[in-house]
């Protein structure tokens, strides 16, 4: 009996250890699939911009810009680096091909800083963007998702091409340049939110006015804020931008993926200026170029404002 009741214990605690290590293993493993979302034909957003990015950096994605589109290009980039790597070759970018693909790129530094990395001069980067206020907490020498949406935020105020990859431009801003200007300081004490905002407002006045006139842009942003003021219309820029009629997106962009693309200083500068209250537009709800589309629906149900560049205004 005595035996009987050793084993007994010993079993109890086995199963104790196991169920603790099962509790220590599994938020890892929730956290790692967080940091590692699948991607795949139809993806789009700044996972996949990262993923892009990466995959030309090893000499994989050969498409002149990164699209932040998950396309037959990046499909095929995702297999030749599978193959080499002896992963699972489907096309698809799971957990093993992004792991493989980040950490096969932090050995040796290549003068890209980027997702994925670690190494001191990342634990620098962060440092730096930590004494301009842009970085919060302990710097790890890890990028990861805190450190890419620090350098965002950094190259939004300093009107650098917004990837959250710490290039030479970005890594010569931040550690070269003089001391903020108080406008830039001030930009840098915007929330979150607003600079969330700011950026989706700018990339929707560059995918449908880049070779607009400034004035033109920020009449695109004037009628995106109008919306979002408008008991019509969602209430959130981002919502306006990706907000559907019958199965059909209200912004061309969204259709062809151009809404991804980052957007140049000018548009980010525009974006400000009809975020905080720009109007050369008024009241205008409705914008369309009449030599891409008829716009028949606006045109004979709205009223008729002005014309800036190429497009037409409506309220």
């Amino acid at each position: 009996m005595g035996q009987k009741r050793r084993v007994t214990t010993i079993l109890t605690m086995v199963v104790t250890i196991l169920l603790v290590i099962g509790f220590m293993v599994e938020p890892t493993m929730e956290v790692e699939a967080a940091s590692y979302p699948l991607l795949k034909i139809g993806s789009r957003g700044q996972a996949v911009s990262r993923l892009q990015q990466a995959l030309k950096n090893k000499g994989y994605f050969t498409y002149p810009n990164i699209t932040g589109y998950y396309g037959t290009i990046t499909k095929d980039a995702v297999i030749r680096f599978q193959k080499d790597y002896g992963l699972a070759v489907d096309g698809i970018a799971g957990q093993q091909t992004q792991k493989a693909l980040y950490e096969s790129s932090t050995g040796g530094y290549t003068g890209l800083l980027y997702f994925g990395m670690r190494n001191e001069r990342v634990r620098d980067l962060q440092n730096a963007l930590k004494a301009r206020g842009y970085f919060k907490g302990t710097a790890t020498g890890y990028y990861g998702h805190v450190t890419e949406k620090a350098v965002i935020a950094f190259q939004t105020d300093h009107g650098l091409r917004i990837d959250g990859i710490a290039g030479s431009e970005t890594q010569n801003a931040l550690f070269n340049s003089k001391p903020a200007t108080k406008a830039a300081t001030s930009r840098s004490s915007l929330t979150a939110k607003q600079r969330d905002d700011i950026f989706w407002l700018a990339r929707i006045i560059h995918a449908e006015a880049a070779g607009e006139p400034y004035k033109g842009k920020v009449a695109v942003g004037n009628v995106v804020i109008n919306r979002v003021n408008s008991s019509q219309f969602p209430n959130t820029i981002y919502s306006v931008i990706f907000e559907y009629y019958q199965g059909i997106p209200q912004f061309s962009p969204v259709q062809d993926g151009t809404i991804y693309n980052n957007p140049g200083s000018e548009s980010l500068k525009a974006a400000e200026e009809a975020y905080f209250g720009s109007k050369p537009v008024g009241d205008a709800l409705y914008f369309f170029n009449p030599k891409k589309a008829a716009g028949t629906w606006i045109v004979k149900n709205r009223q008729y404002i002005t014309t800036i560049g190429n497009h037409d205004f409506y309220r």
